[in-house]
């Protein structure tokens, strides 16, 4: 009789723990929510209409703002992509982490560049992931890749906390789509235009004077400068012909799945991976639930940042 109440009461006590861990499990997973950010280049704060404007139709972003809180106060760290990335990643200035440059772009536009976002530094990324998150970044980076050589992804969005990447690992050039113009017309006319219109002066002014006998100009000067000209001007074709495909590429985690890069429909099929990666944390989230075995016995959560680069057919002012 008492081993019977003995283990009745052993039971009683077991299923009574296994309906308090199971209450505790969904209160304490139902106060962690999943997250997603949403971040756009040269989008101002008159664009979307929940802010005021009449001539555009936002009605996503309209009925996103009216069932959440709208800011009508911001400071931007940067007006610039690089930077402000930076600040977005990390919260402190971009400064802070080395990602305000100087110079008069400041921001990558080489892939191959190997400056990037500090892997010494936190992002909510990290911290989210250290809370159980499964994190993922579709659409565009711009925060470096590597660092000595093409396969070390020391700056790479895995290294940052993101379990998950597909998109862009530099930004949205006009470059990067035919028929867009060039983001490089000034650097071109004074790398290239101004001092080859300098060597054909010279070579007509020297042909000259040597015609007229004023002074005597050997042929090899004439070949020199004619061979700095044509080198310029291949150096100059070569870079054009092959700075799309070594820079505007598509990747999927560490791998390059397109290269280079096509524009058509790439706003829909970033969206088709930010949704089916919602879906995929969703469907293990609900087995996790019936399971609870997940993740140590929470629900497994996600944070996903979807970032896009706007482009317009006009010049940049």
């Amino acid at each position: 009789m008492e081993v019977s109440d003995a283990a009745k009461h052993a039971k009683e006590h077991r299923t009574h723990s296994s309906l308090n861990g199971s209450f505790i499990l969904n209160s304490y997973t139902a106060s962690r929510p999943n997250i997603v950010l949403l971040m756009a280049d040269d989008l101002g704060v008159g664009d979307p209409g929940c802010y005021g404007n009449k001539t555009l139709r936002t009605p996503n972003i309209d009925r996103l703002a009216n069932g959440g809180v709208k800011l009508t106060q911001h400071l931007a760290a940067s007006p610039l992509c690089t930077p402000s990335r930076a600040a977005f990643m990390t919260g402190r200035y971009p400064v802070r982490s080395g990602m305000a440059s100087r110079s008069l772009i400041g921001v990558f536009i080489f892939t191959a560049c190997s400056g990037g976002l500090p892997t010494n530094e936190i992002t909510f990324a990290k911290l989210l992931k250290n809370q159980g998150y499964s994190t993922a970044l579709i659409g565009k980076w711009h925060l470096g890749v590597n660092c000595y050589n093409k396969t070390d992804f020391c700056h790479h969005p895995l290294r940052h906390g993101f379990d998950y990447f597909y998109g862009l690992p530099t930004t949205n050039l006009r470059d990067c789509k035919p028929g867009e113009g060039s983001v490089f017309t000034s650097a071109s006319r004074w790398l290239v235009f101004i001092p080859l219109q300098i060597i054909g002066i010279a070579v007509l002014t020297l042909g000259v004077l040597h015609f007229l006998g004023l002074l005597h100009v050997p042929i090899s000067v004439f070949i020199c400068l004619l061979l700095l000209a044509s080198l310029i001007l291949i150096l100059f074709l070569c870079f054009l012909h092959y700075f799309r495909p070594l820079n505007c590429f598509l990747m999927k985690n560490f791998d390059i799945i397109q290269q280079p890069m096509s524009y058509d429909n790439l706003t829909q099929r970033l969206t088709t991976e930010a949704v089916q990666f919602i879906q995929q944390w969703v469907s293990i989230t609900f087995s996790s639930e019936i399971l609870m075995t997940s993740n140590r016995g929470r629900k497994s959560r996600m944070v996903i940042v979807t970032t896009f680069s706007l482009q317009y057919s006009r010049d940049p002012d």
